[in-house]
């Protein structure tokens, strides 16, 4: 009866193609959605402008001097 338990544990489990591992169905959909999220955001942030950097003022360049 343990061999029954244990072939149908490995029957539920299904692979993760990006990692190669074998998971449950849960987990393996756990992970697409936090993959989509994750390239969801990097294409955002492509598509976003360049933030331009802002101009330092004359004291805060000065202050960054080293006295050398």
């Amino acid at each position: 009866m343990a061999e029954a338990g244990a072939a149908d544990q490995v029957a539920n489990l299904h692979l993760d193609e990006v990692t190669g591992e074998q998971v449950s169905k849960s987990e393996l959909k756990k992970r697409q959605k936090q993959r989509q999220l994750e390239d969801k955001k990097r294409e955002k942030a492509a598509a976003a402008p360049p933030k331009p950097k802002a101009p330092k003022s004359e004291e805060e360049e000065e202050s960054q001097l080293t006295p050398n």
